[in-house]
């Protein structure tokens, strides 16, 4: 897990499985992206090839305490998109498909 700046945009790419032990991880990234106040905070699950209950968690954790930011979700496919769908999390975050298309929204 890294987190970047991408223009005026904070980019929290995570790799791997986001699981019980990846999520204080991602509390952590989250905390110093809201620390740093950028305007957008992107959390890219391109390359997550799981996606537990602990980390979606963590992803609605993000988007509940970030209110002085937007933050969109990359996700796309069956091991990331299909979990967020299936627990209606889509409904509440705002997914996107590519990190370019969370850029566009800059």
């Amino acid at each position: 897990m890294r987190l970047e700046t991408l223009g005026d945009a904070l980019v929290l790419r995570i790799t791997g499985a986001l699981d019980l032990s990846l999520a204080p991880k991602v509390r952590q990234g989250v905390d110093r992206a809201r620390r740093l106040a950028a305007p957008v905070l992107v959390i890219d699950l391109t390359e997550v090839d799981f996606l537990a209950s602990a980390g979606m968690a963590e992803l609605v954790r993000a988007h509940r305490l970030t209110a002085s930011m937007a933050v969109r979700v990359v996700a796309a496919g069956r091991v990331t998109l299909r979990p967020l769908e299936l627990t209606r999390l889509a409904d509440e975050l705002v997914i996107v498909p590519t990190l370019a298309a969370a850029l566009d929204r800059v």
